[in-house]
């Protein structure tokens, strides 16, 4: 059975009771398993939101796309299947071009936070990004993304010198192209086969965030080195409600909610840099080589990256068929820079002192009458 029909039965299947209902419990969905970081913002902003509301609103959480596919998720929350999801909006590039150039534009990122809560911030307030999420008949709530990519390398690697000729995976035109600007073979193979590539040598290394050694695929088992090289991260897409549910709410619980995103998105993002923490612990006690990039290498990097945004405009034009994404891009470049400068003011580890910031910058400025009820 094909998506469309497949959502059509579930959702008649599945129908809500009438707004006016109390104490209704809505559906979640991700695709991403039950024990993954998105499922576990969901569970906390399920919870809380469910404090905050007296429990007049709850979700289940449907893990592991149970409920919806990951290429089926911007369907699934239009027809109201699901009333809270994570979109990949890699997945759905022609619905979501405009989210696409921020993914691409991950590759400056060099602070996993940072970039997360920039892409937030963009999302809820840039033209070009709220009016591709209304056209979707979408709300969004809250951003994120995977820590930081570095190099991981089956063999020791301390300089881009030493991955001239190597065979190397990477993910997106950015990080593609600057495995070719430095002499690397790019290859080509889906993430399951990771660990097997680099294990019988038809893979050199792969560009990863640190969680690739551990929960993602273990490789830790296998490598020999990380050059800590920051090759950026993937910002896509994000959380959405449903357009109709959070129109069908009162003004009072729309706050609620956005109180809960953004204590549960300063968590979330929290745990995660814990995540990542565990991951360098674990390649330390495997004597795996974490490598500081050499300031010849930042500069080849920083050249790079600073040559990738100016031309990225035309590119997205071109690949994508869009109006000029200037706007979008000057917004997110400004947008990493400003954050990276407001948390180096905090502790990110205290999430009061995130949460507290989150609604300075973005949740408290956002007008509850009014947003996501165009």
């Amino acid at each position: 059975m094909t998506i469309k029909p497949m959502l059509k039965i579930m959702a008649a299947g599945l129908c809500l009771s009438g707004a006016g209902a109390r104490a209704e419990t809505f559906r979640a969905a991700t695709f991403n398993a039950a024990n993954s970081p998105v499922a576990a913002f969901i569970d906390d902003f399920a919870a809380d939101v469910a404090e905050r509301t007296g429990g007049e609103i709850e979700f289940e959480l449907f893990a592991g796309g149970s409920l919806l596919p990951g290429e089926g998720t911007l369907v699934g929350l239009q027809r109201d299947v699901a009333q809270l999801a994570n979109i990949n909006a890699s997945q759905i590039p022609s619905d979501m071009p405009y989210d696409n150039v921020i993914s691409d534009l991950g590759f400056i990122g060099d602070d996993q936070m940072a970039l997360a809560f920039a892409t937030t911030e963009l999302r809820f307030f840039n033209e070009q990004a709220q009016q591709e999420i209304q056209r979707n008949n979408l709300v969004f709530a809250s951003g994120n993304t995977i820590g930081i990519w570095n190099i991981i390398c089956r063999e020791p690697i301390s300089s881009l010198a030493e991955l001239k000729g190597k065979k190397i995976r990477g993910t997106g035109g950015a990080q593609i192209a600057f495995i070719e600007h430095i002499g690397g073979t790019v290859v080509s193979v889906p993430p399951t086969e990771i660990y097997t590539g680099l294990q019988r040598g038809s893979l050199d290394c792969t560009a990863g965030s640190p969680e690739f050694l551990t929960v993602f695929w273990r490789l830790s088992e296998i490598a020999k080195s990380v050059y800590l090289l920051p090759l950026g991260s993937l910002p896509t897409g994000g959380y959405y409600f449903s357009e109709s549910f959070w129109q069908d709410r009162s003004v009072d619980e729309r706050r609620a909610m956005l109180g809960a995103l953004s204590r549960s998105t300063a968590k979330s993002l929290i745990e995660w840099s814990d995540l990542i923490d565990e991951a360098f612990e674990t390649a330390r006690q495997e004597n795996i080589a974490l490598t500081e990039p050499t300031p010849e290498d930042m500069a080849t990097l920083t050249s790079f990256s600073d040559d990738f945004v100016e031309n990225l405009a035309q590119a997205e034009i071109t690949k994508r068929n869009i109006d000029d994404p200037t706007p979008l891009i000057e917004d997110m470049v400004r947008l990493v820079d400003k954050w990276k400068g407001l948390l180096a003011g905090i502790d990110t580890s205290d999430v009061d002192a995130v949460t507290a910031l989150l609604d300075q910058e973005i949740y408290g400025k956002i007008d509850v009458e009014t947003y996501g009820m165009n």
